[in-house]
């Protein structure tokens, strides 16, 4: 007797899982709306890329107010 729809496509998920492809819609949904996340080169601190950058320029002035944002943040581009 074939198999039906259902047992076929777990099948390949599950082949899919074991060599590490993503195949659930949600998770891939989920990674392709993500904002793109910037390290500061200090202490390493993740912060998400937003349109005002408010989250580095603030991580800026108050933990490192030494060091320019360009130093801390070397390739993101700040809007003024």
């Amino acid at each position: 007797m074939p198999l039906g729809g259902k047992a076929l496509k777990k099948r390949e998920q599950n082949k899919n899982e074991k060599l590490g492809v993503v195949t659930d819609d949600a998770i891939l949904r989920k990674q392709a709306t993500a904002k793109a996340e910037v390290k500061c080169s200090v202490c390493m601190q993740v912060f998400k890329v937003t349109k005002t950058c408010a989250d580095q320029k603030n991580h800026a002035a108050s933990k490192h107010p030494k060091q320019t944002l360009e130093e801390l943040f070397p390739g993101l581009e700040i809007p003024a």
